[in-house]
């Protein structure tokens, strides 16, 4: 396999067994999971986000696909470090133009650290961190998962998909045959 592009995009790296099934759980997982983050989102690409959006049916689609083919990218590992690429990219656009804009109290919590809004503690927890416009810091409404997401990226950007991986099987193959033609 000599052309670096090839390379980025069918990773190989080596990894211990064990590193290697971490990785494959890791995958599964997240794969799994952001493949159904996705599916609801294909059913209309190209207008998911609603009408009021101003985000054009185009990047709706890179959007809802990255997500849903990414995940399933993911699970197989295939094409890792562009599926990576891709949910990366939509979860920290997802975060500019969802999160951010609505005071999102997920961001407030882990870059302000402080109580920026009204409120009495509850159960030791200002309310704006339980509470905060209808939206909680750890669920429905908050940047939490797309961060998640985001981290799991960059982790499979730099360990790569692991032993257990279409990548590594491809590459494998590829080996082979370069050296029966080569031999």
């Amino acid at each position: 396999m000599s052309h670096p592009l090839l390379r980025f995009l069918v990773d190989s790296r080596p990894a211990t067994p064990s590193l290697s099934v971490g990785l494959l759980v890791l995958r599964l997982l997240s794969g799994g999971l952001m493949t159904l983050h996705g599916a609801g989102k294909m059913i209309s690409p190209l207008s998911w986000m609603g009408p009021d959006s101003s985000l054009p049916g185009w990047l709706q689609f890179l959007g809802a696909a990255a997500e849903f083919f990414g995940g399933l990218a993911w699970m197989v590992g295939l094409l890792t470090p562009l599926a990576s690429l891709g949910v990366a990219g939509t979860m920290l656009v997802g975060i500019l133009i969802a999160h951010l804009p609505i005071d999102d109290p997920f961001i407030r919590l882990s870059v302000m650290g402080i109580h920026s809004g009204p409120g009495e503690p509850f159960a030791g927890l200002p309310t704006w961190l339980v509470r905060a416009g209808g939206r909680s810091p750890f669920g429905s409404g908050s940047s939490e998962l797309a961060t998640l997401y985001t981290a799991v990226s960059v982790l499979l950007l730099s360990a790569g998909p692991g032993r257990f991986s279409l990548d590594t099987l491809l590459s494998q193959l590829r080996t082979k045959k370069t050296a029966a033609v080569a031999g």
